[in-house]
């Protein structure tokens, strides 16, 4: 990422603007909040594609069309050789151990913090794997990567391209609406904006994106099958995980830094891969031509049409902290 804004050819197109983005932001986060998870809670499958599709995708491709904004240029609508394929599956694969770790530390502090962790499990046993994967992983990785990679990022590469990546990545941690995992969403953001920048190609982050959760589908299932009871506490809510940070604190010193010894000599490893293969990959995509879009906006006024969605996305947050530390709902509801 250090040579990330050297030896560049600049292609200058107009780019959406951050008081656009901001306000696609805002209104897709208060979407998510109130229509989205209420069709989720009707019906899971149904749910998800309303989300994906109606309440991201739609108003994402809406804004590009309706402001006449060339959709090849913006989205990097472009091809990614088999190679690069290969090497951002690779990637994925050993980054997912880090971030694994990175969760399972701060669900461990969280846990501390607040007596308990609430880890909202996926029903994947409830359809068939093939459906969970095209659910989860292509629907997921289709419609974020348009809004996130396609359109925000985007709309910040005026002030940089490592600044457009990182708030981007903040950004999507943020819009997951779960500060349990966020450290651990923000840096696969991190990796895939990286991804889609170096490809020059949307289509990358698409498959990036598609790769993490189908991965992570597919690790639930086969776990489901080789132990169908651990899976079955595992869906019935948070109490595996709760129960399994119980356990860790119970443990002796010695054995807690046992623990915490195997975890970081996984996640070295895993690390050392990634650091090569993303070195392998920065040589592959060294000729390709990245074309950075400018437009005229200035950072602060686009700043702050995101406010109203970051205020949005706060207020869930602190619910969720009340709900941990067990005040109930309808109490804070009536106290409001």
């Amino acid at each position: 990422m250090d040579n990330m804004n050297s030896n560049i050819k600049i292609n200058i197109t107009k780019a959406p603007g951050l008081v656009e983005t901001g306000l696609l932001f805002s209104v897709v986060a208060f979407l998510l909040i109130t229509l989205g998870s209420y069709v989720q809670k009707k019906n899971f499958n149904t749910g998800i594609l309303i989300t994906e599709f109606i309440i991201i995708l739609a108003p994402s491709l809406l804004l590009l069309i309706l402001r006449k904004y060339n959709l090849k240029q913006v989205l990097r609508l472009n091809r990614v050789s088999f190679l690069n394929l290969f090497i951002i599956f690779s990637m994925i694969a050993f980054s997912m151990w880090i971030v694994a770790i990175i969760n399972l530390v701060n669900l461990w502090i969280i846990k501390s913090i607040f007596g308990k962790v609430i880890v909202a499990a996926l029903p994947i046993s409830e359809t068939p794997l093939i459906v969970n994967i095209l659910l989860i992983g292509g629907s997921a990785g289709i419609c974020e990567e348009v809004m996130f990679r396609g359109v925000i990022q985007r709309s910040f590469e005026k002030f940089g391209v490592l600044f457009s990546i990182t708030i981007t990545a903040f950004l999507f941690g943020l819009f997951h609406m779960d500060f349990q995992k966020l450290v651990g969403t923000f840096l696969l953001g991190m990796l895939i904006g990286f991804i889609v920048y170096r490809t020059d190609s949307l289509f990358a982050g698409m498959f990036a994106h598609f790769t993490n959760n189908t991965l992570a589908v597919l690790i639930s299932y086969i776990s489901g099958k080789i132990s169908p009871s651990g899976m079955s506490a595992m869906q019935s809510g948070e109490n595996y995980l709760n129960d399994y940070f119980t356990m860790l604190d119970n443990l002796s010193s010695f054995q807690k830094l046992a623990v915490i010894g195997v975890w970081t000599a996984g996640a070295v490893f895993c690390a050392a891969a990634l650091a090569g293969l993303i070195w392998a990959f920065v040589r592959n995509t060294s000729k390709t031509e990245k074309h950075v879009l400018h437009s005229d906006n200035k950072l602060i006024p686009g700043i702050l049409a995101y406010i109203p969605g970051l205020l949005v996305i706060t207020a869930t947050y602190i619910l969720i902290g009340f709900t941990l530390k067990g005040v109930p709902l309808d109490l804070l509801l009536f106290a409001l």
